[in-house]
């Protein structure tokens, strides 16, 4: 960590540095949430899985098939891709956007990835499809769709939306 010379002063050497200011963070974090302030982390950065994403000033959101978690991911991810086919070279737009296109469960795993865990596009299609590839091996079998019941609280537009969903 460091050396001495003749005098008999220990000086630091530049391989210490990045462990202080890890620890220096951490401390700054415990202190945050001591004192309530970072805690929750409200702050847009905090909320933000990409930083500097610069829209075009002619960007129009666009209206997105929303994926719930239960239906191949794959076929979201190409489905997006096709829809966003102007952007498809510009991976913090294509991150920044996704979002846009979950809902429910997959929004809510979006929402709470790690900063630093996507800094591609392809790193957010890998989490995905790894998040969501139980949903690709598991196609219904016939006694599955037929024993598919309504249940009480929901609508019947609801109940033949989740039988069409799980029927194809």
């Amino acid at each position: 960590v460091g050396h001495t010379e003749q005098t008999g002063v220990t000086f630091r050497t530049q391989e210490a540095i990045p462990v202080r200011d890890e620890k220096i963070s951490s401390l700054e974090e415990r202190v945050r949430v001591i004192e309530g302030t970072g805690a929750h982390g409200l702050d847009a950065t905090d909320l933000c899985l990409m930083f500097d994403v610069a829209l075009p000033v002619d960007f129009k959101t666009l209206k997105f098939e929303k994926y719930k978690g239960s239906s191949c991911p794959r076929v979201h991810l190409a489905m997006y891709c096709w829809k966003m086919a102007a952007y498809i070279h510009q991976d913090k737009i294509l991150v920044h956007c996704f979002q846009d296109s979950l809902t429910r469960a997959a929004l809510n795993w979006y929402v709470n990835l790690k900063k630093g865990q996507v800094k591609t596009w392809r790193d957010l299609a890998e989490a995905f499809v790894h998040q969501y590839k139980y949903k690709k091996d598991m196609t219904p079998d016939h006694s599955q769709v037929q024993n598919l019941s309504k249940t009480e609280s929901e609508g019947f537009k609801g109940y033949a939306q989740r039988w069409r969903e799980l029927a194809a």
